[in-house]
């Protein structure tokens, strides 16, 4: 009986820890003489029932997606989620570009800068990306852009991988300096809720993070000086494989959520 509460008790302190670095944030040690802030305007535990309008737009300001169309009514806030749903057009009978319809929420303004951003986030189970980005005029910082299932077989290796990338396009898309990456994560993303993190230290230096632990440290290929967009989104990548008619109609597997995102500026002591 001793040994069966022992048990008991053990399991509640591992789920109670578990539980606490869910819902808190792991910040890297600040600089001497600094600490970390929360960007309020950027961070948002979406615990409403509606998308936060102040904060949030349910679309892309300039782009209507990758072989798929961004669909505001996709988007919706509910059971403490943000969740970004990936279907077929109502009729549809087959899986093309036009058919396919995504997803995208974005920052109501080009604002975040230097500092630490990061996501709670469970990838959706389908071959379609669920992605956490920023972008300006001329850069773009990927934390990630995971498949949770992708349909080609030589591509399955991918659903337990954190895609992370940057791209800097001064010069435009066809002269695009980019430093793709790839981690190899303990489960799959589309499986459960993982902590999804980039310090943005300056100009020339972003660190990513995978459930408060360093995975890459890289050096950007051009100065990232401007403000940049948040985003999330989802997109068809043909490269991994279409999804299929049957994992775009399954609730259960098409809609990425995003559980919480916060933002944090490194201020003066």
């Amino acid at each position: 009986m001793k040994q069966l509460l022992s048990i008991i008790l053990l399991s509640a302190l591992v789920f109670s820890v578990n539980l606490t670095f869910a819902q808190t944030s792991k910040l890297p040690k600040p600089p001497k003489g600094k600490k970390w802030v929360k960007i309020e305007t950027i961070s948002d535990e979406f615990n409403g029932d509606q998308l936060d309008s102040k904060k949030w737009i349910p679309y892309h300001p300039y782009w209507t997606g990758r072989n798929s169309t961004h669909t505001p009514s996709n988007v919706s806030v509910k059971d403490g989620n943000l969740r970004l749903k990936s279907t077929l057009r109502k009729g549809a009978t087959e899986v093309n570009a036009e058919t396919v319809t995504a997803a995208c929420v974005t920052s109501k303004k080009r604002s975040c800068r230097y500092g630490y951003y990061e996501a709670k986030i469970k990838c959706s189970n389908i071959s379609m990306t669920s992605a956490f980005w920023f972008q300006g005029k001329y850069s773009e910082i990927d934390v990630i852009e995971n498949l949770g299932a992708p349909s080609k077989p030589e591509r399955t290796g991918v659903k337990d991988t954190m895609m992370i990338n940057t791209h800097y396009f001064k010069k435009g898309w066809d002269n695009d300096l980019n430093t793709p990456l790839k981690y190899k994560m303990p489960v799959p993303a589309g499986s459960t809720y993982h902590v999804y993190a980039v310090w943005w230290k300056d100009a020339n230096t972003c660190i990513f993070y995978l459930n408060g632990e360093q995975v890459y440290e890289v050096a950007l290929r051009g100065p990232f000086k401007e403000k940049q967009y948040l985003f999330f989104d989802t997109e068809v990548f043909t490269w991994q494989g279409w999804p299929t008619k049957e994992s775009l109609l399954d609730d259960s597997k098409n809609t990425m959520l995003v559980d919480w995102v916060r933002g944090w500026q490194l201020v003066d002591l």
